[in-house]
């Protein structure tokens, strides 16, 4: 919200404020909600990103919009279908000298989650390959350690990986959700 926030008071009207209910936590909340179902997971990227195209979309309206219409599911349907719009999004952020890196200070460093630490657990690897690939091994591995993980050198060779990814999620969902996130970064 204060992402959003501070892109609609300096570039579309400087009376912006959210109402102080629960109504627009609601409807923002709902907004990730979509988000994180549409992408399988909601980075500080993702947000941000959401919030620039949100608020360029409605720019030109001045005040004659809502904050259920920027945040509404038709709005995440739209948004990420036409990223060549990120140039000309980053060069209005730029006339109120505004960046992405500095809307992304704004939400919490994943890198210091709590749950950090468990992202790649070495001391699992001999574990994870007892029995590998072989329904034995499966269970062995889902019964003594944290699943799934984008690092593990035997996660990359298990026939398995497919099933111990939705285990995993069902039952460490931040853990899974930092996996994959640290994961999507290690490929680019």
């Amino acid at each position: 919200m204060k992402i959003f926030a501070e892109i609609a008071t300096k570039l579309i009207s400087p009376s912006f404020k959210f109402s102080k209910g629960g109504e627009a936590i609601r409807i923002v909340s709902q907004a990730l909600e979509r988000l994180e179902k549409k992408y399988g997971s909601l980075s500080r990227e993702r947000i941000v990103d959401y919030c620039v195209s949100a608020a360029y979309s409605f720019k030109d309206r001045g005040e004659r919009w809502k904050i259920n219409q920027v945040f509404g599911p038709k709005s995440v349907e739209k948004f990420g279908t036409d990223r060549r719009v990120k140039y000309y999004e980053d060069r209005w952020l730029a006339s109120a000298e505004i960046t992405r890196s500095h809307l992304l200070s704004y939400i919490a460093d994943k890198s210091k989650h709590p749950h950090q630490q468990y992202v790649y657990m070495p001391m699992e690897e001999p574990t994870k390959k007892r029995m590998l690939n072989s329904q034995a091994g499966y269970i062995i591995c889902q019964s003594s350690t944290l699943g799934w993980s984008p690092e593990s050198e035997s996660c990359s060779r298990c026939k398995f990986v497919s099933k111990c990814k939705i285990e995993t999620q069902k039952r460490f969902p931040e853990i899974y959700r930092l996996r994959l996130e640290h994961g999507i970064k290690d490929c680019e």
